[in-house]
C-alpha cells in the first residue's frame, strides 16, 4: 500500500487517506496528543476495511425488511 501502487498498476485507492496519515503522522512531535491523527488513521482504516459502510448497508437492508413486512413501498431514490 505504501507504494501507491494499486492492483491495476494505478493509483490505489486508498492511497490518498495513507498519504494524509503518513503526512499527519510525520508532523507530529512530543508535545502533541497521541490521538492526534485519529480522524486520518479512522479514514484510511474505514477505505480499507469498510466498517462504516458494511453497518450502513445492513442498516438499510433492514429497515427495508422492516417496512416491507408493513406492506411499506421501500424506495431508496
Amino acid at each position: 500500500m505504501s507504494s501507491g501502487v494499486g492492483v491495476k498498476g494505478t493509483l490505489g485507492r486508498c492511497y490518498p487517506f495513507y498519504a494524509d496519515l503518513k503526512k499527519c503522522v510525520q508532523k507530529k512531535t512530543l508535545e502533541s496528543p497521541t490521538a492526534m491523527c485519529w480522524a486520518e488513521n479512522e479514514d484510511y482504516f474505514e477505505c480499507m476495511h469498510g466498517f462504516k459502510e458494511k453497518a450502513r448497508i445492513l442498516q438499510v437492508a433492514a429497515e427495508r425488511k422492516r417496512r416491507e413486512k408493513l406492506g411499506e413501498k421501500f424506495d431508496i431514490a
